[in-house]
């Protein structure tokens, strides 16, 4: 039997929770993984069927970690609980049981830069946009449509409300969006958007299919659920219909992502959506001292809404926060600067050390700094190692392979070639996709200058195919062409060539090609899962990409109105809820030591800009009790620089003479 006593009360009641509803609100660093994982193998312990059990997580990673933390403790049967992502677990049941939503079994997934370009060819068909007229852009409209589907509102209501220069062109977007999606069924590929569209579909308009489907699906656990969207909270729903045990473990106070169609409404609402259902509130944290926590705790209590919680620690010993009032970004940066070197020669190392910031471009006069003094850092939220223009080239052809009939993969592939434009692969597309039997046919184009082109593609997509059922092998055969061809499509292929060497291993890991082809779409590798990353470097992140991470120390920047929050947000009371939420993401990131910098004026794009105070501190009560104050002339941290700030009446009065302005 699993051992329960190392839980809390609170851990101890979602584990072995009976049949029904629950909802864990689980604060910041207070073992939800642990919980979900204990509640993953009790729940096999009581015989419940593994397969009978499905989680549903945000990233591979956390669906991965729990289910080998589960086989921890119940052995290799919790490797047989079904999940992953929403999009992956989708991505699986659409192939099984696509027929009545009009998909095969072999569809492609394609990217965001793939539909952007299938957006744009659309677009073009359709004899929209060009110089002379203000069309929105491919990227534009991917996003309207994108959000239209993710926030369930039409397509005018998004233009109004978020494009409105383009509000008088609804009815021409709305028809780029019909043929966009009847191009995407016609060439059996979906994207993001479409396998949980696809998929609530599925359960919702096919009693049959859902009754299949929902049947053995005993109990659901969603983790995250704060994040999740309109569309995915119906999922989890359905999936939930037939036996009725729902358990979903989020934290509403780390809701950020409302600009992707995340409802926080999801969380709050979820005990009158749900008759009965229970609510469990997990509250001890494992991971800050209680000085962070008080000031996370009076970030909360000046929120409108929430289950109340209060975060505790049995780590009361700490430093406080400190608050420091630097003059500009620039001062900004050196005084943070200056800290991080301070904590390295005190025996931190740079990477448990981390710099936050609302936006990317607030980090600017930092990252300067940096390369100045030659102190290596990794700014999170960059590029994917699967997102690189010479990887994808890899991935379009292992896609051609798995479905000949990906017009998009053939595109660009197609256009590498001399002689050959975007006009001409096009037309090469369309008759692939066509063919009772996609399949490229060079003798078709023998008069053609890139005769002798398609026909070394066809014979190596040939010799491809007849290795589906080794991946890795299949893999190495299209690169070894495809290298040739680099040095006439990048001036630095010698660089891109690394990467390549990667990418078999890579595939190797995956059991066919269907799981390698969507996996890596639905969840792209990172460049430091592809290649390891063992340099001791700063990490500098938007508070967005650093959610669900921790640091030992952790400067926050730039907390000024009109930076953060943010300037939009400023007038609106919803936005702010949600810049209040961001602000108690980012101090929960401190396990030890945190530094709150509020600069006196920031510069933008237009010149000198000067916003007096921040809202979100001021909100707070007490805020004086929370922070200690330092000089921002010298933001010393050491324990003697805090004391003479907590004893300098003069200086306290002063900033929070500036936080009150």
């Amino acid at each position: 039997m699993i051992d329960l006593s190392t839980l809390n009360e609170g851990q101890r009641a979602a584990v072995s929770a009976p049949d029904g509803a629950f909802l864990v609100v689980a604060g910041a660093g207070t073992g939800k993984t642990r919980t979900l994982t204990h509640r993953v193998a009790w729940l096999i312990e009581q015989g419940v069927a593994p397969w009978e059990i499905v989680l549903l997580t945000f990233t591979r990673r956390a669906a991965n970690e729990m289910l080998e933390r589960a086989q921890s403790l119940v052995g290799q049967r919790a490797q047989y609980v079904r999940g992953g992502t929403f999009h992956s677990f989708a991505n699986q049941l659409l192939r099984r049981h696509g027929g009545p939503v009009g998909l095969s079994p072999d569809f492609s997934i394609i990217d965001r830069g793939d539909a952007e370009s299938l957006v744009n060819w659309v677009r073009a068909e359709m004899g929209l946009g060009g110089r002379d007229r203000g069309f929105p852009t491919k990227k534009v409209l991917l996003n309207v449509i994108s959000k239209s589907i993710n926030t369930s509102r039409s397509i005018a209501d998004v233009l109004v409300d978020e494009f409105p220069q383009y509000e008088h062109e609804a009815q021409q977007v709305e028809e780029v969006a019909r043929v966009y999606q009847e191009r995407k069924r016609a060439q059996q590929v979906v994207d993001f958007d479409d396998l949980l569209v696809l998929l609530a579909e599925l359960l919702s308009k096919h009693p049959a299919a859902r009754q299949e489907i929902a049947a053995k699906c005993r109990h659901v656990l969603v983790d995250e659920y704060q994040d999740t969207n309109k569309l995915q909270a119906k999922i989890a729903a359905l999936l939930a219909s037939t036996h009725g045990n729902l358990m979903v473990v989020g934290d509403e106070a780390q809701s950020i992502y409302g600009f992707r169609g995340a409802r926080v409404e999801n969380i709050l609402e979820f005990p009158d959506s749900f008759p009965g259902a229970r609510v469990l509130l997990l509250e001890q944290n494992y991971r800050s001292v209680m000085p962070v926590l008080d000031l996370a705790n009076g970030v909360l209590d000046s929120a409108r809404q929430g289950y109340g919680k209060r975060l505790f620690s049995e780590l009361t010993e700490g430093p406080m926060p400190v608050a420091i009032a630097p003059w500009d970004e620039w001062e900004q940066a050196d005084l943070v600067l200056e800290q991080i070197l301070q904590r390295q020669r005190e025996g931190v190392p740079l990477s448990q050390q981390a710099v936050l910031v609302r936006g990317s471009h607030q980090a600017t006069p930092l990252e300067l700094r940096l390369n100045e003094r030659g102190i290596p850092f990794r700014k999170f939220g960059g590029q994917r190692f699967t997102e690189a223009a010479h990887v994808k080239d890899v991935f379009c052809l292992v896609r051609i392979v798995h479905n000949p009939r990906d017009v998009t993969a053939w595109l660009r592939v197609l256009t590498w070639f001399d002689g050959l434009g975007q006009k001409g692969a096009q037309g090469i597309a369309a008759r692939i996709e066509q063919s009772l039997v996609p399949k490229l046919e060079p003798e078709v184009y023998k008069r053609r200058k890139y005769h002798a082109a398609l026909v070394e593609l066809a014979k190596v997509l040939e010799q491809a195919s007849d290795l589906k059922e080794d991946v890795g092998e299949l893999v190495e055969v299209l690169i070894d062409w495809y290298e040739e061809r680099m040095p006439s499509l990048y001036e630095d292929y010698k660089r891109r060539l690394r990467d390549l060497e990667v990418i078999p291993s890579l595939a190797e890991r995956y059991e066919n090609l269907s799981a390698f082809v969507s996996e890596v779409v639905l969840d792209p590798v990172g460049e430091e899962e592809a290649h390891g990353h063992d340099e001791d470097a700063l990490v500098v992140s938007t508070i967005h990409s650093a959610k669900g991470l921790e640091w030992d120390v952790v400067y926050l920047m730039s907390l000024i109105n009109g930076a953060f929050p943010s300037g939009y947000a400023l007038d609106d009371p919803e936005q702010m809820e949600e810049e209040r939420r961001l602000l108690y993401v980012a101090v929960t990131r401190a396990r030890r030591d945190l530094l709150l910098s509020a600069p006196q004026r920031l510069s933008s794009s237009r010149g000198q800009y000067f916003v007096p105070g921040n809202e979100l501190l001021e909100s707070i009560e007490d805020l004086h009790t929370l922070v200690a104050v330092a000089d921002g002339g010298d933001a010393g941290w050491s324990s003697g620089k805090v004391q003479e700030a907590e004893e300098d009446e003069e200086l306290i009065q002063y900033i929070m003479d500036f936080f009150d302005d």
